[in-house]
C-alpha cells in the first residue's frame, strides 16, 4: 500500500496483472503476504473506472483484518475519484 512512509508501489506480477486484466468474475487464493489485498482493491478500482456500479461489486475476505485492509486500500485509491468516495 502506498502511503507517505511508503511511496513506492509493490510491483505486480503476471499473476496479479491478469486478474485485472480479466473482465470475468476472479477468485484470489494465495499465500499470506503475497498481495491479494491489494490486487483485488486495484481490480475494484479498474471496475469502477470502467463504470461498474459499486453495488456490483462484491469482495469476499476469510478475516475482519483483511476486510479492514481491503476496505482502507479502496477507501484510500478511491478518494477525490468518485462522487461519494471521500
Amino acid at each position: 500500500m502506498m502511503t507517505a512512509s511508503n511511496p513506492k508501489l509493490p510491483e505486480l506480477t503476471d499473476e496479479q496483472k491478469a486478474i485485472i486484466k480479466t473482465d470475468e468474475d476472479t477468485t484470489v487464493v494465495a499465500n499470506p503476504g503475497t498481495g491479494k489485498t491489494y490486487t483485488l482493491a486495484l481490480k475494484v478500482m479498474k471496475l469502477l473506472e470502467e463504470h461498474v456500479e459499486p453495488e456490483n461489486i462484491l469482495c469476499i475476505t476469510f478475516t475482519e483484518k483483511a476486510k479492514k485492509e481491503m476496505y482502507q486500500q479502496i477507501h484510500e485509491m478511491s478518494a477525490g475519484k468518485f462522487p461519494h468516495s471521500d
